[in-house]
């Protein structure tokens, strides 16, 4: 038991300011530390100042003395992990990035560690792959698991290391939803490839009749939160190179609807598909879907593209409750919108 490292990774999970000596104490009820090295630990975490003593709270008379309660010196913390990191560093492959690390809590890294030694070794032995090959192949190659990549986290850790394009790795995703504009298979590509995603199946249904006289290249149902793992499907699917690929979104305006959203702008941008969109807020909101989570981030995103009385009027909706469902439009709406002069000239100017 490294009763040491127990308490530094607690500390650097720790929300608080100070931590008491009984909540010290508490970690390691069930483990059966050696008291006297427990105390001898608080005193070398003091002494590196890990930890600094609220002189207030008073100290133990039993040696060594302790103190009652701890402040918390989160950058000396972060100081030591930062070193370790480097050192780390410098003795791995050099297609290993660990530039994220620096900013996550020290437990993730050394949750991610033996994987990350797996993977080293394979590069050292092995090196960068030439060929393309399915996630399961390329998985048990890592780590002998052919799982890993799909199901235990390890296509996460492959892109947060920097090596998911270098490992040539063919994901395996649900197939991407989505209709091909026919007239644009007959006819020279334009540079500019546009396509919309859609979240709901009411939508796509409502819009695939006028996909032949449209100017979008390809129609995808996002499907709800399936777009976000289906995305890496799409290059496969619609294999057309050398060419500018512009992705515009619509979907439900709601919490969720924008943090969907917001996940699949950070694979792929995405351009909130405004003319929808203002169409929407054209019309009264409904109350409703009160248990919704709120994602600040993804709300400043998406109403960055609105002007700023859309804005405000985005954000009062939220605050009081409503939402803007996609069927908020007809079907003639939304035809009538897809099919005007006003919507290509809108693309054109972006």
């Amino acid at each position: 038991m490294n009763i040491k490292q127990a308490i530094k990774e607690h500390l650097s999970r720790m929300k608080k300011a100070t931590i008491t000596l009984e909540e010290l104490e508490m970690l390691f009820v069930s483990m059966k530390a050696d008291a006297h090295r427990f105390a001898e630990v608080v005193v070398e975490l003091e002494k590196e100042e890990v930890m600094k003593s609220v002189k207030s709270a008073g100290r133990t008379i039993k040696q060594p003395s302790l103190s009652y309660r701890y402040r918390v010196n989160r950058p000396v913390i972060m100081k030591q992990h930062n070193r370790q990191l480097q050192q780390y560093r410098l003795n791995i492959h050099s297609a290993i990035q660990l530039d994220s690390y620096f900013g996550l809590p020290e437990q993730q890294f050394e949750a991610d560690r033996p994987w990350i030694d797996r993977i080293d070794q394979f590069l050292k032995t092995e090196g960068l792959p030439l060929s393309t090959v399915p996630a399961p192949e390329r998985s048990y190659q890592l780590t002998g698991n052919e799982k890993w990549i799909t199901d235990l986290g390890g296509a996460a850790l492959l892109k947060r290391l920097g090596l998911w394009d270098l490992l040539c790795i063919h994901p395996v995703s649900d197939p991407l939803m989505l209709a091909v504009n026919p007239s644009m298979l007959t006819e020279a590509l334009p540079l500019r490839c546009i396509h919309l995603v859609v979240e709901n199946k009411t939508t796509f249904q409502a819009l695939l009749p006028l996909l032949p006289s449209s100017v979008f290249n390809t129609l995808i149902y996002g499907c709800g939160n399936k777009i976000t793992g289906n995305l890496d499907m799409f290059r496969l699917q619609y294999p057309v190179p050398h060419r500018e690929h512009r992705f515009f979104y619509f979907g439900d305006l709601d919490y969720e609807g924008i943090r969907i959203w917001y996940e699949a702008n950070k694979q792929q941008v995405m351009i909130p598909a405004l003319p929808f969109y203002e169409a929407c807020l054209e019309q009264p909101y409904v109350l409703g879907k009160n248990n919704q989570r709120r994602v600040d981030q993804a709300i400043e995103a998406f109403v960055s593209f609105f002007n700023p009385q859309k804005q405000a009027q985005i954000k009062y909706c939220l605050q009081a409750g409503g939402y803007y469902p996609q069927e908020t439009l007809s079907s003639q709406q939304l035809q009538y919108i897809w099919r005007s002069e006003a919507w290509k000239q809108w693309i054109d100017s972006k």
